[in-house]
This record gives structure tokens, C-alpha cells and sequence, in this order.
């Protein structure tokens, strides 16, 4: 059976930085998802389309394709002094933010959103709000594991 629209598509993949390095692996865990409904990126979705049960192929995207380019307004600069005193920060590490209400912006609900830990410094924390591929070409390895319709 073909990849299409509406098709449940189970797959296993690599992900690879532009550097080459591998970044995420579905080894342990292969995803599924119903091809068309956007849960997986477009650039991926779109190379999926018309391949087979069993397939194995290497695909490259850009970033525009993949995670966007990097956005620099996606740092945001939080004072020492608004955090808790106590709160551990390591450099690199994700955390969830709050979004208040006059932060959200007009074209996003207010709510939680994940940030990785930029820089740490005595005054400030920075915070970066952009997918850490953002800005690379990225290459996927893919193996479909399995294409059926829906039940």
C-alpha cells in the first residue's frame, strides 16, 4: 500500500543535524501518524507521499522545510531577580515557560511554551524560544514500517 492522504503510516527514522551529527533516533520507538493531518514536518510529509510499506530512503531538507529559519526574536532575556532564588538553570537544558496573557502577542493563546537555557549569567538568564535545528538543512534516514487506512 502507497503513502496517501488519510493513510496511518508507522516509520522509523535518524535524524541528522546539517554537521552530520545524529540528533534524534525513533530506534526505540517508531512514530505514527495519519499522513496529510500535519503532524509530522511538511518537507517530510511531502517525501513520504507515493512511497511503499517497506520503503528505506535518505531524504535532506532545508530549513525552511524542516524547523524554520532561526529566529532572533525567539530569545527573550529574563532578570535574576524575577526567578526564584533557588531555582537551578543549567546551560542547554529545556524548561517550560508561562506565557502571560500581554506576552502571548495577538497570534498566540497564552499558555506554556518550552525554551532551552541559552546563557546564565548573575544578572540574567537567557532564554531561546527557536528549535535547536532551526536555521539547518536537516537529513532524515526513513524506513516505513507499515501503511494502512485508518480503523
Amino acid at each position: 500500500m502507497k503513502i496517501e492522504a488519510g493513510k496511518v503510516v508507522m516509520l522509523s527514522y535518524q535524524l541528522y543535524a546539517a554537521d552530520g551529527e545524529l540528533f534524534e533516533s525513533s530506534e526505540e520507538e517508531p512514530i505514527e501518524f495519519v499522513q496529510g493531518d500535519g503532524d509530522v514536518l511538511p518537507g517530510l510529509e511531502a517525501a513520504l507521499v507515493g512511497r511503499d510499506e517497506g520503503a528505506k530512503f535518505e531524504v535532506t531538507l532545508s530549513a525552511d522545510e524542516a524547523f524554520g529559519d532561526y529566529n532572533p526574536e525567539g530569545l527573550v532575556t529574563v532578570p535574576r531577580s524575577e526567578l526564584p532564588p533557588d531555582v537551578e538553570l543549567t546551560k542547554d537544558e529545556w524548561i517550560t515557560v508561562v506565557v502571560q496573557d500581554d506576552e502571548a502577542g495577538d497570534d498566540q493563546e497564552p499558555g506554556e511554551m518550552d525554551m532551552r537555557i541559552a546563557e546564565i549569567s548573575d544578572e540574567a538568564v537567557v532564554l531561546d524560544a527557536n528549535h535547536p535545528l532551526a536555521g539547518q538543512s536537516v537529513k532524515f534516514q526513513i524506513e516505513v514500517l507499515s501503511v494502512c487506512d485508518p480503523d
